[in-house]
C-alpha cells in the first residue's frame, strides 16, 4: 500500500506580489515536496539529509534577499522580520541536528514535517505582513 503523500501547491493566495520572491517561494515548495517524496519513498538517510540541507541553504539565501528588499523599501518591521528569520534558521538547524541521529522512519517523517511546518508558517504568517506593506507602496 502506497503511503499518503501530502503536497504543497502554489496558488495566488501565497503570492507576495514580488515576482522574484514569489519564484523563490515556489522553488521552496518544490524542495519541500521533494523532501516529502523522499521520505514517502523511504530513501536512505543520506538522501533525506541532503534534501533537508538544500532547503536550509535555499532559505538562508532567501532570507538574505528579503532583508535586502526591506532595506530598499525602508520597511518599518524589517528588524522584527529579521529576528523571525533568525528564529526560523535556528529551528531548522536544531531539526537538522536532531535528524542527524535519526534512524527510524517515523523520525524522518517527524523531521520533515517540522521543516515543512516551520517554513510554511513563516510564509503564511510573516511574509504576508510585508506583502501587505509592499502592496500599499506607490509603484
Amino acid at each position: 500500500m502506497q503511503p499518503h503523500i501530502w503536497r504543497l501547491e502554489w496558488d495566488d493566495s501565497l503570492s507576495v506580489g514580488i515576482p522574484d520572491v514569489d519564484k523563490e517561494h515556489q522553488g521552496f515548495i518544490l524542495l519541500i515536496n521533494g523532501l516529502n517524496q523522499a521520505i514517502a519513498d523511504r530513501m536512505d538517510l543520506a538522501e533525506i539529509r541532503e534534501r533537508m540541507q538544500l532547503i536550509l541553504d535555499d532559505w538562508e539565501k532567501h532570507f538574505a534577499h528579503e532583508e535586502e528588499l526591506f532595506r530598499q523599501w525602508h520597511y518599518p518591521d524589517a528588524d522584527e522580520h529579521a529576528k523571525k528569520h533568525e528564529q526560523v534558521t535556528q529551528q531548522l538547524h536544531t531539526v537538522m541536528a536532531e535528524f542527524s541521529h535519526a534512524s527510524l522512519g517515523y523520525e524522518w517523517i517527524s523531521a520533515g514535517l517540522k521543516v515543512k511546518d516551520t517554513l510554511i508558517d513563516h510564509l503564511l504568517i510573516e511574509d504576508m505582513k510585508y506583502r501587505d506593506y509592499f502592496r500599499s507602496m506607490p509603484h
